[in-house]
């Protein structure tokens, strides 16, 4: 299951290749500047117009404009030359879906040709679109062009600034979705497959995981605009806050499944109750903020819990090295975590060049860590179901013979008794016991008695129905029942049985040792319980013994 994941995983990246390069070749788009506007004096158009033909303005290496956080508003400039001769259809793709404002202005010597108005600061409109950004349709005319931009959040203020024509857009648009659904798929089904090992199993460990994942999940389709698009266009403060909180509840869930899997409650409780006051800390202090209305701070704190916290995971992976279990995988899929949320975080904060792979740092860097971390849960799992499953064997069978314990004999023997019943089918017992093995015991050695009872055992199965139930009712004593078996049957198998036993001695380093057995049978009577069977085959037993050994002796009906 996990390799097709992984190559799923790899093939979108080759896949998801930008368009930007290929599509700048036939742009119209010649040329890109900014500048910050003064908080305290807002400028008008024709001002912004002014100091862009002025020079004072700075140059980007690159159409991606990462500015990082602050309350300042940016004024960009694109330069546009449309050399066809006719009017050209373009989108502009031209920030993050999180920009609080953002004010596009299409001009030329005429004057202003069109202004758009949009941002997450106003409820969702047509200019969003989920996945991509905020978007505006124009119609570039001949000639030479400015499209202004203003934008302004006191989230990361995030332009991937981009001019496409209808070709361009539509790649793009179904790269990006297609990448999404693959992630999303990906993520769901890692949730779902750990909700499920969950309910079958109630390890704690795989409930856990599935909250920190999907914490991630609510997280990411916040910030790439699914959510205000699709789920609440009309809410302001949930659009303004939603990741903003859940990247606290990323961190905090992380922390807590953490502190479980690598057994940190039990071990140091101290430390625990440290993480737990951190997680605390890092709940309140963002109601606080966002109680205050303080929103530029709680994104300040957003992104440095977050980074924090993967630090923190990264450290408690290292400190459990050679403690815990798993924790060098743990410490890996942590890390691949790790530098993609800090390369996304940086590139963000315009540290590192923004582009589609730096952006998505933080998806391809949880996916990767979502799927070494789901094999651990699966393989703890599978381990813990095993132990089950061995104990739930051991509680029913006998270890040194694998046969029926009495126990499980009793069970069996039950629904075999209910099934006569209902079929009015005949059902015989049969109780045997191996003659003088107290003699084996003492002559060879316990060594050599425990291999006279497998030796026994072995027998009985191989010379028994598949519908037949064997059991080791205690010491060197065993049990047969023989369903749909009446007394006559059960007298010529059980005959049978004695002289396989006294014709196939034990071999033991080259020596054969003779063993016989002693059985007394009781077909059942009607109504008669397992336990009555059980007494009478008992008495014949012993009757077997008492008239020399190595003889059957039935209680027939009378």
């Amino acid at each position: 299951m996990v390799w097709p994941i992984l190559l799923v995983v790899l093939s979108l990246v080759t896949y998801c290749q930008p368009v930007w390069a290929e599509g700048e070749q036939h742009s119209l788009l010649s040329d890109v500047s900014y500048f910050h506007e003064d908080p305290n004096s807002p400028l008008s158009l024709q001002q912004v117009r002014q100091r862009f033909q002025s020079g004072q303005v700075q140059y980007p290496k690159q159409n991606f404009l990462s500015l990082g956080i602050s309350e300042q508003a940016t004024w960009i400039r694109l330069e546009v030359q449309n050399t066809t001769g006719e009017p050209q259809f373009q989108r502009l793709n031209a920030a993050q879906p999180w920009v609080d404002h953002l004010s596009v202005y299409l001009m030329n010597d005429s004057g202003l040709l069109k202004e758009w108005h949009s941002g997450d600061s106003l409820v969702a409109d047509s200019h969003l679109l989920a996945g991509v950004g905020f978007v505006f349709d124009m119609t570039i005319p001949p000639g030479e062009s400015d499209i202004l931009i203003r934008g302004q959040s006191l989230d990361p203020l995030t332009l991937p600034i981009a001019l496409l024509d209808s070709y361009q857009s539509r790649t793009l648009d179904s790269q990006i979705h297609v990448t999404s659904g693959i992630v999303y798929g990906v993520l769901l089904a890692l949730v779902g497959f750990n909700l499920v090992l969950y309910s079958s199993l109630k390890q704690l460990d795989a409930l856990l995981y599935s909250i920190y994942i999907s914490c991630f999940i609510i997280v990411n389709l916040s910030y790439n605009g699914y959510g205000f698009a699709w789920f609440y266009p009309n809410s302001l403060f949930i659009a303004n806050h939603l990741t903003l909180i859940f990247m606290i509840f990323h961190g905090v869930s992380g922390l807590v499944f953490v502190s479980n899997f690598l057994e940190i409650r039990t071990r140091t409780p101290k430390l625990h109750l440290g993480l737990n006051i951190y997680n605390a800390l890092g709940i309140i202090a963002m109601v606080v903020l966002i109680s205050f209305q303080q929103h530029l701070l709680a994104t300040a704190l957003a992104f440095r819990f977050l980074s924090l916290t993967t630090v923190i995971m990264i450290l408690l992976g290292i400190w459990n090295l050679g403690k815990t279990k798993d924790a060098w995988y743990f410490l890996g899929a942590v890390v691949c975590s790790m530098l993609g949320l800090l390369i996304t975080t940086l590139s963000v904060w315009g540290m590192l060049p923004y582009n589609y792979y730096s952006y998505n740092g933080a998806v391809f860097g949880v996916v990767f860590e979502a799927i070494i971390l789901a094999v651990i849960v699966a393989y703890r799992l599978k381990a813990v179901e095993q132990k089950r499953a061995t104990a739930e064997y051991l509680a029913a069978y006998d270890p040194l013979t694998n046969l029926f314990n009495r126990r499980s004999l009793m069970s069996a023997g039950t629904k075999l008794i209910h099934f006569a019943d209902q079929s009015k089918k005949p059902l015989s017992f049969v109780m045997m016991d191996i003659d003088h093995f107290k003699v084996v015991n003492d002559t060879y050695g316990h060594q050599v008695g425990d291999q006279a009872l497998i030796h026994i055992a072995n027998l009985l199965r191989s010379n028994t129905r598949a519908t037949d139930t064997l059991s080791r009712w205690g010491g060197e004593e065993m049990v047969i029942l023989l369903p749909n078996t009446n007394a006559s049957q059960a007298l010529a198998y059980t005959e049978h049985l004695r002289l396989t036993i006294a014709q196939t001695p034990l071999i033991h380093e080259g020596q054969e040792i003779e063993i016989t057995a002693s059985f007394g049978i009781a077909t059942r009577k009607k109504s008669e319980t397992l336990d009555e069977l059980y007494q009478r085959a008992d008495k014949q037993l012993y009757l077997a013994k008492r008239q020399g050994r190595n003889r059957v002796e039935p209680a027939f009906e009378k």
